[in-house]
């Protein structure tokens, strides 16, 4: 009777072993779960290698483009970082973060064509032709004023005149209001703007050098900035005939000078720091520096405006061709000067390059705007367009 309980005893041992084997797989399926669910939480906590490569890989795209979009957004609107930055980077600021130009004025009702230009002895030879009706202009009628370049640069933000004379140094502010006319422009050719002092100005001076200059968006400022760009400098503007009395007095280190007064310098007791103009030749082996550009409103239709640069590329080479006539209306603007004076300065910034930028000028425009682009002190702009 013995044997034969044994083998009964047997079988349900086994059933209970098969039944312990069938319920370890069970629990070993059923582990992995909350770990598959938890993993998504468990990203922050768990930042070992082993733990992340047994989380399935489907949530990875869905996360990945959170954390990269910030970045991109502030480096969108990060001002470029150009080193030791210069205190006179400041006012420059507002026009690059703007977001959308102001709204252009209408024009004149009447069809006259406005246009604006510096009080100067060049440019009052340049429009001598228009102002004094030499030139035939058809059915258009013109309207010219005359305002300081700085004035001019900042009316052409609001695009006030149809016609404007504006500084290169302005023009990466208003591009996207104004095309530049392939005539009329003043390039110095060998020379330019003058860096002045009552004295000469050591190395350890520059950093914290007052230097007065005749506007913040004119190119004799830009110049200035793009031949020192890392000096931290105090920029005081005033208006162009009061550079010298400011430097004469005291209350500028140094000047900027422009117009007529860069022949006149010497005479006047000071010293001569750099010549912009001679500078840029010598960086750019020949390139001349531009300096002032006409320019037109865009919303000028194409037909238009190839007729309007026509009439002031005659009344250029009117000039050109006239030139004692001329010389003798734009007197005037000459403040006192002898006339072999006016006639030198005239012959500095109206010439061949005056009529037409040609190739020369306008690698010029192309490689000191892309100059001042990549020191950070201009905006980036699309390649200058000439109607």
């Amino acid at each position: 009777m013995a044997a034969k309980k044994k083998p009964t005893s047997k079988p349900k041992t086994a059933k209970k072993a098969a039944k312990k084997k069938q319920a370890a797989p069970k629990a070993k399926k059923k582990a992995p779960v909350p770990k598959k669910k938890a993993a998504p939480r468990a990203k922050k906590k768990a930042p070992t290698p082993k733990k992340k490569a047994a989380v399935t890989k489907a949530p990875a795209p869905v996360e990945a483009p959170a954390p990269q979009a910030v970045p991109d957004a502030t480096k969108a609107v990060a001002p470029p970082d150009s080193g030791a930055e210069t205190v006179q980077d400041a006012p420059v600021a507002a026009p690059v973060t703007r977001r959308a130009p102001p709204k252009m004025p209408p024009r004149r009702a009447d069809g006259t064509i406005t246009v604006a230009f510096s009080p100067d002895a060049d440019d009052a030879f340049m429009f001598y032709g228009l102002l004094c009706g030499k030139v035939d202009t058809e059915d258009r009628r013109y309207d010219l004023v005359r305002d300081d370049i700085q004035v001019l640069n900042e009316k052409a933000e609001k695009g006030e005149y149809d016609v404007t004379a504006v500084s290169f140094g302005a023009y990466p502010y208003i591009h996207d209001r104004y095309a530049l006319l392939s005539c009329g422009a003043s390039f110095g050719d060998g020379h330019g703007p003058i860096l002045i002092a009552r004295s000469s100005i050591r190395t350890n001076e520059v950093h914290g050098l007052s230097v007065a200059i005749p506007g913040r968006y004119t190119t004799a400022a830009l110049a200035l900035r793009v031949w020192l760009p890392h000096a931290r400098l105090e920029l005081m503007e005033v208006p162009f005939e009061e550079i010298i009395p400011a430097v004469r007095q005291g209350r500028a280190r140094a000047g900027v000078l422009i117009h007529e007064r860069q022949l006149t310098w010497q005479e006047e007791g000071f010293v001569r720091i750099v010549d912009f103009g001679q500078w840029w030749s010598e960086k750019t082996e020949g390139l001349p520096l531009p300096l002032g550009a006409n320019a037109i409103r865009r919303d000028i239709p194409e037909e238009e405006r190839t007729k309007i640069a026509l009439d002031i590329k005659r009344s250029i080479a009117y000039g050109l061709g006239h030139r004692e006539e001329a010389l003798d209306y734009c007197m005037p603007y000459a403040k006192g000067l002898p006339r072999q004076v006016v006639d030198k300065y005239v012959g500095m910034y109206v010439n061949e390059l005056a009529l037409d930028y040609a190739e020369r000028g306008r690698q010029a425009v192309r490689q000191f705007m892309g100059e001042a682009r990549r020191l950070g002190l201009i905006p980036e702009i699309p390649d200058p367009e000439f109607a």
